[in-house]
Protein backbone atom coordinates (compact mmCIF):
# COMPACT_ATOMS: atom_id res chain seq x y z
CA UNK A 1 0.00 0.00 0.00
CA UNK A 2 1.52 3.29 -1.20
CA UNK A 3 1.68 6.32 1.19
CA UNK A 4 -1.09 7.81 -1.16
CA UNK A 5 -3.44 4.95 -0.27
CA UNK A 6 -2.85 5.93 3.34
CA UNK A 7 -3.49 9.02 2.96
CA UNK A 8 -6.78 8.36 1.03
CA UNK A 9 -7.80 5.65 3.80
CA UNK A 10 -7.03 8.46 6.85
CA UNK A 11 -8.95 10.79 5.51
CA UNK A 12 -11.69 8.54 4.23
CA UNK A 13 -12.30 6.69 7.88
CA UNK A 14 -13.38 10.36 9.39
CA UNK A 15 -14.06 12.84 6.58
CA UNK A 16 -16.04 9.70 3.82
CA UNK A 17 -18.81 11.08 2.07
CA UNK A 18 -22.13 10.22 3.21
CA UNK A 19 -23.46 7.77 0.29
CA UNK A 20 -27.54 7.55 -0.17
CA UNK A 21 -28.46 3.70 -0.19
CA UNK A 22 -30.49 3.12 -3.54
CA UNK A 23 -33.40 1.85 -1.39
CA UNK A 24 -33.68 5.26 0.15
CA UNK A 25 -33.38 7.14 -3.57
CA UNK A 26 -36.03 4.75 -4.78
CA UNK A 27 -39.55 5.73 -6.33
CA UNK A 28 -42.55 4.00 -4.14
CA UNK A 29 -43.84 2.99 -7.81
CA UNK A 30 -43.00 -0.88 -8.86
CA UNK A 31 -40.02 -0.72 -11.81
CA UNK A 32 -40.10 -2.59 -14.55
CA UNK A 33 -37.29 -3.93 -15.50
CA UNK A 34 -36.26 -4.42 -19.61
CA UNK A 35 -34.43 -7.57 -20.69
CA UNK A 36 -30.93 -7.22 -21.72
CA UNK A 37 -30.65 -6.67 -25.25
CA UNK A 38 -29.99 -9.98 -27.56
CA UNK A 39 -26.89 -8.86 -29.32
CA UNK A 40 -25.24 -10.83 -32.22
CA UNK A 41 -20.85 -10.28 -32.13
CA UNK A 42 -19.90 -10.39 -35.81
CA UNK A 43 -16.58 -11.68 -36.55
CA UNK A 44 -13.29 -10.72 -34.71
CA UNK A 45 -10.10 -13.03 -33.82
CA UNK A 46 -11.27 -14.19 -30.29
CA UNK A 47 -8.44 -15.01 -27.90
CA UNK A 48 -8.40 -18.95 -27.26
CA UNK A 49 -6.17 -18.74 -23.57
CA UNK A 50 -2.84 -19.53 -26.31
CA UNK A 51 -3.80 -17.88 -30.02
CA UNK A 52 -6.54 -15.92 -31.51
CA UNK A 53 -8.97 -17.77 -33.46
CA UNK A 54 -12.23 -16.35 -35.69
CA UNK A 55 -15.39 -16.77 -34.47
CA UNK A 56 -18.47 -14.82 -33.83
CA UNK A 57 -20.98 -15.17 -30.88
CA UNK A 58 -24.79 -14.07 -29.84
CA UNK A 59 -25.25 -12.86 -26.50
CA UNK A 60 -28.59 -13.95 -24.85
CA UNK A 61 -29.18 -12.74 -21.09
CA UNK A 62 -26.06 -11.93 -20.36
CA UNK A 63 -24.34 -14.98 -21.69
CA UNK A 64 -22.32 -16.35 -24.79
CA UNK A 65 -23.88 -18.80 -27.50
CA UNK A 66 -23.60 -20.11 -30.71
CA UNK A 67 -26.78 -20.39 -30.88
CA UNK A 68 -28.95 -18.14 -33.06
CA UNK A 69 -31.45 -16.58 -31.14
CA UNK A 70 -34.98 -15.72 -32.47
CA UNK A 71 -34.74 -12.39 -32.38
CA UNK A 72 -31.47 -9.53 -32.38
CA UNK A 73 -31.85 -6.37 -31.20
CA UNK A 74 -28.27 -5.05 -31.81
CA UNK A 75 -25.48 -6.31 -34.32
CA UNK A 76 -21.61 -5.30 -33.63
CA UNK A 77 -19.05 -5.58 -35.94
CA UNK A 78 -15.62 -7.06 -34.49
CA UNK A 79 -14.20 -7.54 -37.74
CA UNK A 80 -10.18 -6.46 -37.92
CA UNK A 81 -11.10 -6.42 -33.74
CA UNK A 82 -8.92 -8.80 -31.55
CA UNK A 83 -11.16 -9.79 -28.76
CA UNK A 84 -9.76 -10.64 -25.55
CA UNK A 85 -11.60 -11.70 -21.50
CA UNK A 86 -11.53 -8.41 -19.71
CA UNK A 87 -8.50 -8.26 -17.83
CA UNK A 88 -7.73 -8.50 -13.90
CA UNK A 89 -6.00 -7.17 -11.39
CA UNK A 90 -5.68 -9.35 -8.10
CA UNK A 91 -3.91 -6.81 -5.94
CA UNK A 92 -4.52 -3.22 -5.30
CA UNK A 93 -6.21 -0.57 -3.01
CA UNK A 94 -7.75 1.83 -4.95
CA UNK A 95 -10.96 1.00 -3.91
CA UNK A 96 -11.07 0.69 -0.43
CA UNK A 97 -12.94 3.52 0.82
CA UNK A 98 -15.56 6.44 -0.60
CA UNK A 99 -13.61 8.86 -1.93
CA UNK A 100 -11.35 6.46 -4.25
CA UNK A 101 -14.07 4.02 -5.33
CA UNK A 102 -15.76 7.37 -6.66
CA UNK A 103 -12.50 8.29 -8.84
CA UNK A 104 -10.84 5.42 -9.36
CA UNK A 105 -13.89 2.50 -10.37
CA UNK A 106 -14.54 3.98 -13.68
CA UNK A 107 -11.20 4.24 -14.64
CA UNK A 108 -10.75 0.08 -14.14
CA UNK A 109 -13.68 -0.38 -16.90
CA UNK A 110 -12.46 2.11 -19.14
CA UNK A 111 -9.26 0.08 -19.27
CA UNK A 112 -10.68 -2.80 -19.98
CA UNK A 113 -9.96 -3.93 -16.49
CA UNK A 114 -13.56 -5.63 -15.26
CA UNK A 115 -11.97 -6.98 -11.97
CA UNK A 116 -10.13 -6.15 -9.16
CA UNK A 117 -9.02 -7.44 -5.70
CA UNK A 118 -8.95 -5.04 -3.08
CA UNK A 119 -6.42 -6.45 -0.38
CA UNK A 120 -6.76 -4.14 2.83
CA UNK A 121 -10.68 -3.04 3.16
CA UNK A 122 -12.85 -3.40 5.91
CA UNK A 123 -16.38 -4.18 6.23
CA UNK A 124 -17.32 -1.22 7.84
CA UNK A 125 -15.71 0.99 5.72
CA UNK A 126 -17.11 -0.16 2.48
CA UNK A 127 -20.47 -0.78 3.36
CA UNK A 128 -21.81 2.29 2.46
CA UNK A 129 -20.93 2.05 -1.21
CA UNK A 130 -19.91 -1.79 -1.95
CA UNK A 131 -23.53 -2.21 -3.77
CA UNK A 132 -22.63 0.67 -6.17
CA UNK A 133 -19.80 -1.97 -7.58
CA UNK A 134 -20.44 -4.98 -9.46
CA UNK A 135 -22.78 -5.92 -12.52
CA UNK A 136 -22.69 -4.49 -15.99
CA UNK A 137 -21.07 -1.31 -16.76
CA UNK A 138 -19.09 -1.10 -13.47
CA UNK A 139 -15.70 -3.26 -11.87
CA UNK A 140 -16.40 -6.39 -9.80
CA UNK A 141 -14.62 -6.65 -6.86
CA UNK A 142 -13.28 -9.03 -4.25
CA UNK A 143 -12.13 -7.82 -0.77
CA UNK A 144 -10.48 -8.43 1.72
CA UNK A 145 -12.31 -7.16 4.44
CA UNK A 146 -9.92 -8.57 7.04
CA UNK A 147 -6.17 -7.35 7.42
CA UNK A 148 -4.58 -8.99 10.18
CA UNK A 149 -1.35 -7.12 11.68
CA UNK A 150 0.47 -6.65 14.42
CA UNK A 151 -0.39 -3.53 16.71
CA UNK A 152 2.89 -2.23 15.84
CA UNK A 153 2.64 -3.60 12.22
CA UNK A 154 1.83 -2.41 8.92
CA UNK A 155 -0.18 -0.65 7.45
CA UNK A 156 -0.01 1.28 10.52
CA UNK A 157 2.83 3.09 9.74
CA UNK A 158 1.81 4.19 6.10
CA UNK A 159 -1.56 5.57 7.74
CA UNK A 160 -0.17 7.64 10.62
CA UNK A 161 2.03 9.30 7.82
CA UNK A 162 -0.86 9.93 5.83
CA UNK A 163 -2.64 11.57 8.44
CA UNK A 164 0.43 13.95 9.10
CA UNK A 165 0.66 14.26 5.72
CA UNK A 166 -3.09 15.57 5.65
CA UNK A 167 -2.23 17.88 8.92
CA UNK A 168 -4.72 15.65 10.93
CA UNK A 169 -3.70 14.83 14.66
CA UNK A 170 -4.34 10.76 15.14
CA UNK A 171 -2.28 7.95 17.17
CA UNK A 172 -2.92 4.45 16.59
CA UNK A 173 -5.50 3.95 18.66
CA UNK A 174 -7.60 5.87 15.72
CA UNK A 175 -6.46 2.75 13.31
CA UNK A 176 -6.03 -0.23 15.53
CA UNK A 177 -9.18 -2.72 15.28
CA UNK A 178 -10.52 -0.56 12.55
CA UNK A 179 -8.10 -0.02 9.29
CA UNK A 180 -6.77 -2.99 10.49
CA UNK A 181 -6.88 -5.92 13.40
CA UNK A 182 -4.14 -5.80 15.65
CA UNK A 183 -3.25 -9.33 16.63
CA UNK A 184 -0.17 -9.88 18.82
CA UNK A 185 -1.13 -13.07 20.85
CA UNK A 186 -3.21 -16.27 20.60
CA UNK A 187 -5.28 -14.48 22.67
CA UNK A 188 -6.20 -11.43 20.67
CA UNK A 189 -6.87 -14.06 18.14
CA UNK A 190 -9.48 -16.02 20.19
CA UNK A 191 -11.08 -12.22 21.45
CA UNK A 192 -11.39 -11.02 18.19
CA UNK A 193 -12.01 -13.42 15.23
CA UNK A 194 -15.60 -13.53 16.17
CA UNK A 195 -16.18 -9.89 15.33
CA UNK A 196 -13.66 -10.66 12.31
CA UNK A 197 -15.92 -13.67 11.27
CA UNK A 198 -19.13 -11.94 11.60
CA UNK A 199 -19.10 -9.81 8.59
CA UNK A 200 -18.00 -13.34 6.34
CA UNK A 201 -15.21 -12.33 4.75
CA UNK A 202 -14.17 -14.00 1.43
CA UNK A 203 -10.50 -12.97 1.75
CA UNK A 204 -8.63 -12.84 4.69
CA UNK A 205 -5.55 -10.94 4.60
CA UNK A 206 -2.02 -11.77 6.88
CA UNK A 207 0.86 -9.61 7.22
CA UNK A 208 4.42 -11.20 8.02
CA UNK A 209 7.21 -8.91 8.09
CA UNK A 210 10.42 -10.56 7.99
CA UNK A 211 9.02 -12.92 10.63
CA UNK A 212 12.99 -14.85 11.78
CA UNK A 213 13.97 -11.14 12.87
CA UNK A 214 10.79 -10.01 14.45
CA UNK A 215 12.66 -9.83 17.66
CA UNK A 216 15.53 -7.71 16.60
CA UNK A 217 12.37 -5.48 14.80
CA UNK A 218 11.06 -4.40 17.80
CA UNK A 219 14.54 -2.86 19.11
CA UNK A 220 14.60 -1.13 16.17
CA UNK A 221 12.22 2.06 16.96
CA UNK A 222 12.73 2.64 13.45
CA UNK A 223 10.41 -0.02 12.26
CA UNK A 224 7.42 0.89 14.09
CA UNK A 225 4.29 0.24 12.41
CA UNK A 226 6.14 -1.21 9.79
CA UNK A 227 6.04 -4.88 11.36
CA UNK A 228 3.88 -7.75 10.92
CA UNK A 229 2.37 -10.69 13.23
CA UNK A 230 3.90 -13.99 14.31
CA UNK A 231 3.89 -16.51 11.67
CA UNK A 232 3.27 -18.97 14.51
CA UNK A 233 -0.03 -17.66 14.27
CA UNK A 234 -1.25 -18.12 10.76
CA UNK A 235 -1.89 -21.71 10.65
CA UNK A 236 -4.53 -21.13 13.14
CA UNK A 237 -6.05 -17.79 11.42
CA UNK A 238 -5.85 -20.15 8.09
CA UNK A 239 -8.34 -23.04 9.76
CA UNK A 240 -10.51 -20.37 11.17
CA UNK A 241 -10.58 -18.79 7.62
CA UNK A 242 -11.27 -22.09 6.01
CA UNK A 243 -14.13 -22.88 8.07
CA UNK A 244 -16.31 -19.82 7.77
CA UNK A 245 -15.19 -20.28 4.13
CA UNK A 246 -12.82 -17.75 3.49
CA UNK A 247 -9.15 -17.30 1.41
CA UNK A 248 -6.19 -16.04 2.91
CA UNK A 249 -4.03 -14.20 1.59
CA UNK A 250 -0.59 -12.65 3.24
CA UNK A 251 1.52 -9.93 2.28
CA UNK A 252 5.37 -11.03 3.24
CA UNK A 253 8.83 -9.49 3.32
CA UNK A 254 11.53 -12.62 2.52
CA UNK A 255 11.80 -15.87 1.06
CA UNK A 256 11.49 -17.13 4.58
CA UNK A 257 8.39 -15.32 5.14
CA UNK A 258 7.21 -17.27 2.11
CA UNK A 259 8.31 -20.10 2.89
CA UNK A 260 6.52 -19.73 6.66
CA UNK A 261 3.25 -18.86 4.94
CA UNK A 262 2.99 -21.57 2.31
CA UNK A 263 3.43 -24.21 5.17
CA UNK A 264 0.85 -22.60 7.89
CA UNK A 265 -1.46 -22.89 4.69
CA UNK A 266 -2.33 -19.52 3.33
CA UNK A 267 -4.24 -19.50 -0.17
CA UNK A 268 -2.11 -16.37 -2.02
CA UNK A 269 0.94 -15.06 -1.28
CA UNK A 270 0.28 -11.54 -1.80
CA UNK A 271 3.69 -10.62 -3.18
CA UNK A 272 6.97 -11.38 -4.56
CA UNK A 273 9.81 -9.92 -2.65
CA UNK A 274 10.53 -6.67 -4.82
CA UNK A 275 12.46 -4.94 -2.98
CA UNK A 276 15.79 -5.76 -0.04
CA UNK A 277 14.48 -4.84 3.17
CA UNK A 278 16.24 -3.37 5.92
CA UNK A 279 18.61 -5.77 7.14
CA UNK A 280 18.40 -8.45 4.29
CA UNK A 281 20.16 -8.55 0.89
CA UNK A 282 18.63 -10.48 -2.23
CA UNK A 283 19.95 -14.12 -1.38
CA UNK A 284 17.24 -13.46 1.96
CA UNK A 285 15.01 -12.82 -1.31
CA UNK A 286 15.79 -16.10 -3.35
CA UNK A 287 13.25 -19.21 -2.69
CA UNK A 288 14.31 -22.43 -2.00
CA UNK A 289 13.53 -25.53 -4.22
CA UNK A 290 11.26 -26.84 -1.23
CA UNK A 291 9.15 -23.88 -0.67
CA UNK A 292 8.21 -23.88 -4.72
CA UNK A 293 7.75 -27.75 -4.44
CA UNK A 294 5.79 -27.08 -1.37
CA UNK A 295 3.82 -23.96 -3.28
CA UNK A 296 2.77 -26.19 -6.37
CA UNK A 297 1.58 -29.16 -3.80
CA UNK A 298 -0.67 -27.31 -1.76
CA UNK A 299 -1.75 -25.11 -4.87
CA UNK A 300 -0.93 -21.92 -3.73
CA UNK A 301 -1.03 -18.94 -5.79
CA UNK A 302 1.29 -16.02 -6.17
CA UNK A 303 0.95 -12.36 -7.09
CA UNK A 304 4.10 -11.39 -7.86
CA UNK A 305 3.44 -7.39 -8.12
CA UNK A 306 6.98 -6.82 -10.17
CA UNK A 307 5.58 -3.33 -11.05
CA UNK A 308 6.04 -2.41 -7.41
CA UNK A 309 9.57 -2.94 -7.85
CA UNK A 310 9.81 0.79 -9.10
CA UNK A 311 9.35 2.78 -5.59
CA UNK A 312 12.90 0.75 -4.28
CA UNK A 313 14.17 1.33 -7.54
CA UNK A 314 13.60 5.04 -7.44
CA UNK A 315 15.48 5.42 -3.96
CA UNK A 316 17.82 2.58 -4.54
CA UNK A 317 18.59 3.09 -8.13
CA UNK A 318 22.02 0.82 -7.47
CA UNK A 319 20.17 -2.39 -6.17
CA UNK A 320 18.29 -2.66 -9.69
CA UNK A 321 20.56 -5.43 -11.23
CA UNK A 322 20.91 -7.49 -8.28
CA UNK A 323 17.19 -6.97 -7.41
CA UNK A 324 15.94 -8.10 -10.73
CA UNK A 325 18.06 -10.73 -10.86
CA UNK A 326 16.68 -12.44 -8.19
CA UNK A 327 13.40 -11.86 -9.16
CA UNK A 328 13.44 -13.08 -12.45
CA UNK A 329 15.05 -16.51 -11.39
CA UNK A 330 12.64 -17.05 -8.50
CA UNK A 331 9.92 -16.49 -11.61
CA UNK A 332 11.99 -18.81 -13.84
CA UNK A 333 11.57 -21.84 -10.93
CA UNK A 334 8.03 -21.12 -9.95
CA UNK A 335 7.05 -21.32 -13.45
CA UNK A 336 8.66 -24.30 -14.44
CA UNK A 337 7.61 -25.53 -11.14
CA UNK A 338 3.46 -24.89 -12.65
CA UNK A 339 2.81 -22.53 -9.41
CA UNK A 340 -0.17 -20.76 -10.08
CA UNK A 341 0.33 -16.97 -11.23
CA UNK A 342 -1.68 -14.59 -10.88
CA UNK A 343 -1.66 -10.90 -11.78
CA UNK A 344 -1.55 -8.16 -9.67
CA UNK A 345 -0.45 -4.24 -9.73
CA UNK A 346 -0.20 -3.16 -6.22
CA UNK A 347 0.28 0.25 -7.72
CA UNK A 348 -2.19 2.66 -6.45
CA UNK A 349 -2.18 4.96 -9.60
CA UNK A 350 -1.26 2.22 -11.62
CA UNK A 351 -2.81 -0.78 -13.27
CA UNK A 352 -1.99 -4.63 -13.94
CA UNK A 353 -1.10 -3.47 -17.65
CA UNK A 354 1.52 -2.01 -15.57
CA UNK A 355 1.80 -4.93 -13.86
CA UNK A 356 2.21 -7.20 -17.34
CA UNK A 357 4.84 -4.98 -18.52
CA UNK A 358 6.75 -5.63 -15.42
CA UNK A 359 6.37 -9.24 -16.26
CA UNK A 360 6.91 -8.85 -19.55
CA UNK A 361 10.23 -6.80 -18.77
CA UNK A 362 11.57 -10.51 -17.01
CA UNK A 363 11.49 -11.90 -19.89
CA UNK A 364 10.26 -15.11 -18.39
CA UNK A 365 6.78 -15.59 -19.74
CA UNK A 366 5.97 -14.73 -23.50
CA UNK A 367 3.09 -12.24 -24.21
CA UNK A 368 0.71 -14.96 -24.79
CA UNK A 369 1.31 -16.53 -21.58
CA UNK A 370 1.03 -12.92 -19.56
CA UNK A 371 -2.04 -12.27 -21.46
CA UNK A 372 -3.48 -16.09 -20.53
CA UNK A 373 -2.54 -15.19 -16.81
CA UNK A 374 -3.99 -11.60 -16.85
CA UNK A 375 -7.32 -12.77 -18.43
CA UNK A 376 -8.07 -16.11 -17.56
CA UNK A 377 -6.24 -17.40 -14.48
CA UNK A 378 -6.37 -14.53 -12.74
CA UNK A 379 -10.34 -13.84 -12.70
CA UNK A 380 -11.03 -17.58 -12.41
CA UNK A 381 -9.10 -17.78 -9.40
CA UNK A 382 -10.56 -14.37 -7.75
CA UNK A 383 -14.16 -15.48 -8.60
CA UNK A 384 -14.00 -19.56 -9.14
CA UNK A 385 -17.79 -19.80 -8.55
CA UNK A 386 -18.59 -17.62 -11.81
CA UNK A 387 -17.61 -18.40 -15.52
CA UNK A 388 -15.56 -15.77 -16.84
CA UNK A 389 -12.21 -15.11 -18.25
CA UNK A 390 -13.61 -18.09 -21.16
CA UNK A 391 -15.52 -17.67 -24.57
CA UNK A 392 -17.59 -20.68 -23.88
CA UNK A 393 -20.91 -21.32 -24.31
CA UNK A 394 -22.76 -19.90 -21.55
CA UNK A 395 -19.69 -17.76 -20.48
CA UNK A 396 -20.79 -14.83 -18.85
CA UNK A 397 -20.81 -12.28 -21.79
CA UNK A 398 -17.57 -9.89 -20.88
CA UNK A 399 -15.00 -8.83 -23.32
CA UNK A 400 -12.88 -6.27 -24.97
CA UNK A 401 -11.78 -5.58 -28.53
CA UNK A 402 -8.76 -4.05 -29.19
CA UNK A 403 -7.48 -2.67 -32.97
CA UNK A 404 -4.10 -4.64 -32.66
CA UNK A 405 -2.96 -7.93 -31.19
CA UNK A 406 -1.92 -7.73 -27.91
CA UNK A 407 0.21 -10.67 -28.27
CA UNK A 408 1.82 -9.22 -31.07
CA UNK A 409 2.24 -6.03 -29.08
CA UNK A 410 1.32 -5.66 -25.29
CA UNK A 411 1.11 -1.81 -26.49
CA UNK A 412 -2.32 -2.59 -27.48
CA UNK A 413 -3.79 -3.44 -24.23
CA UNK A 414 -3.52 0.61 -23.11
CA UNK A 415 -6.20 1.33 -25.89
CA UNK A 416 -9.03 -1.04 -25.58
CA UNK A 417 -11.63 0.16 -28.26
CA UNK A 418 -15.23 -1.88 -27.55
CA UNK A 419 -15.91 -3.63 -24.30
CA UNK A 420 -19.15 -5.31 -23.24
CA UNK A 421 -20.10 -6.59 -19.59
CA UNK A 422 -22.10 -9.47 -18.55
CA UNK A 423 -24.23 -8.43 -21.96
CA UNK A 424 -23.92 -4.39 -21.96
CA UNK A 425 -22.11 -2.68 -24.24
CA UNK A 426 -19.79 -0.63 -22.07
CA UNK A 427 -18.56 3.02 -23.41
CA UNK A 428 -14.99 3.10 -22.96
CA UNK A 429 -14.31 7.03 -23.83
Amino acid sequence: MTRLAALCLTISLFAAPSIVAAGEAASSQATRVLPKPVLALEGGQWFDGSRFRPDSWFVVDGRLTHKRPPRIDARIDLRRRYILPPLADAHNHNLQNAWTAATFSDDYVRRGIFYSAQLAANTEEIAGYRAFLGGPGRVDVLWAEATLSSSDGHPLGLALAGAKEAGMKMDAADFIDKAFWAIDSRADLEKKWPRIAEARPKLVKVIVVDDAHSADQRKDVSSYGQRGLSAALVPDIVARAHAIGARVAAHVDSADDIDRVVRAGVDIVAHLNTRIPKGLTTADLRLSDATIAEMKRRGTAIIPTVAVTRYHLKAHPEDRPALMAVIADNLTRLKAAGVPMLAGSDLFDGSVIDEIDALAATHVFTPDELVHIATRTTPQAMFPDRRIGVFEEGAEASLVAYDANPVRSLAALRSPKIAIKQGELVGLR
